[in-house]
């Protein structure tokens, strides 16, 4: 669950920066920071969600180390929980923060 809202996230990100990047450069850069951030809770979500998927498989078989594929599947749910759960207020920092950045003029910074 929270790995699709991450993804969606990370699209409406991509749609705004292909829609905006031309027409207002600015407020696209002031979203760089937390783009990587987004990227990197994201990515790292579909990383743990693939890891768990195949931990939960062992499992499942009786294949490998099973308090190691425990870990994994449980650490793959913190992260979920507690990080990836972040990428929807990422995505509105960066879609719709740029006028509290650009509020500032270049002598205030």
């Amino acid at each position: 669950m929270q790995l699709a809202i991450g993804a969606q996230a990370m699209e409406e990100v991509v749609d705004f920066v292909v829609a905006n990047f031309k027409a207002d450069i600015k407020a696209v850069f002031s979203g760089s920071v937390p783009y990587l951030k987004l990227s990197g809770v994201v990515l790292g979500g579909w990383q743990m969600a693939r890891a768990a998927l195949i931990a939960q498989a062992k499992l499942q078989s009786g294949e490998g180390d099973a308090s190691f594929n425990q870990a994994k599947v449980a650490t793959a749910r913190f992260f979920a929980d507690h990080v990836l759960s972040a990428a929807q207020g990422l995505r509105t920092s960066i879609v719709d923060g740029s006028a509290g950045v650009m509020a500032l003029t270049e002598e205030q910074f």
